[in-house]
């Protein structure tokens, strides 16, 4: 591993020696081996790296990806059986800890070895790289004369359930852009299973797809300027929002057609934003405000 960014100098926030535990808690199932990082416990931190190298990952809540990321790094330090320390820096309770640590990003991992502290990535890294990485750790650590445990656990590879063949059929579809084929798969795998949460937001993404394909997107936008009382230029407008991740501008437009609508206007619009909540997936924090404001515009 390098050090493109030179090694960090923690002396600024160096405090009497304590425990490095007592932050805020992170998301999930803690590891083993693993530790809330304080201001307070930098220097335990510091003092505990001469024996044990230490995984330092500054995230926060407000992450995407940042639980799943968070997951994959407490399996692969486990799977290392105390080999690796895994530190948990909270960015939004520990912000002079982020600081010192001249985080620019978020997430952002480093690695902490006998007292001096070396970035590795500013972004999450894929599941599959991981244990590499611990790998490496483990030998950069041995290499400059640490004794670590020898014994490590295999780990276990998730067995992934096989999608339901009409599920598949909607993937093979959309990659060949077949997209009419990927609707009718999805259609027909909600007749069969009206719960299938995955098949309910396939359909609606691959819906949303299709009616935004042949879209010219400033021809759209000049179309619902012009006419904003043309209902089918505003749904248009928000799908190809939508499609660009302008979520919230997706959602306002919407919400907008609903002043003073009749209710034939009000079931399409409903019925549309009922689609891209599907699209954006219900745990977006755009999605329930927009929810508790289409109710309040509805009745």
């Amino acid at each position: 591993m390098t050090d493109p960014y030179g090694i960090i100098d923690l002396a600024a926030l160096k405090q009497p020696a304590g425990t490095a535990t007592g932050g805020a808690a992170p998301a999930g199932t803690p590891s083993a081996h693993e530790v809330a990082v304080t201001e307070q416990g930098l220097d335990q931190l510091i003092a505990d790296s001469q024996q044990i190298p230490t995984l330092l990952l500054v995230t926060s809540a407000r992450v995407p990806e940042a639980d799943q990321f968070l997951s994959g790094l407490r399996r692969a330090v486990d799977a290392k059986g105390g080999a690796v320390r895994l530190g948990i820096v909270d960015a939004d309770t520990e912000q002079r800890v982020a600081g010192a640590l001249q985080v620019q990003q978020l997430p952002t991992l480093l690695l902490l070895i006998q007292g001096q502290l070396q970035p590795i990535v500013q972004s999450v890294i894929p599941d599959a790289e991981i244990d590499n990485l611990l790998t490496q750790v483990v030998e950069v650590a041995r290499q400059q004369g640490m004794e670590l445990p020898e014994g490590e656990q295999t780990p276990q590879e998730p067995q992934e359930e096989p999608l339901p063949p009409l599920v598949a059929e909607a993937y093979e579809a959309i990659e060949r852009g077949d997209l009419d084929t990927a609707v009718a798969a999805y259609e027909k795998q909600l007749q069969e299973s009206p719960a299938d949460a995955e098949a309910k937001a396939g359909l609606a993404t691959v819906s949303l797809m299709h009616r935004t394909q042949d879209a010219d997107l400033a021809a759209s936008r000049d179309a619902a300027a012009q006419r904003p009382g043309d209902l089918e230029a505003q749904l248009l407008v928000a799908d190809l929002d939508m499609l660009g991740g302008h979520v919230d501008d997706a959602f306002a437009r919407l919400l907008e057609q609903l002043r003073g609508a009749d209710q034939e206007t009000k079931d399409v619009v409903r019925a549309r934003l009922l689609q891209l909540f599907e699209v954006a997936g219900p745990g977006d924090p755009r999605v329930a405000p927009a929810r508790k404001r289409l109710a309040n515009l509805l009745f």
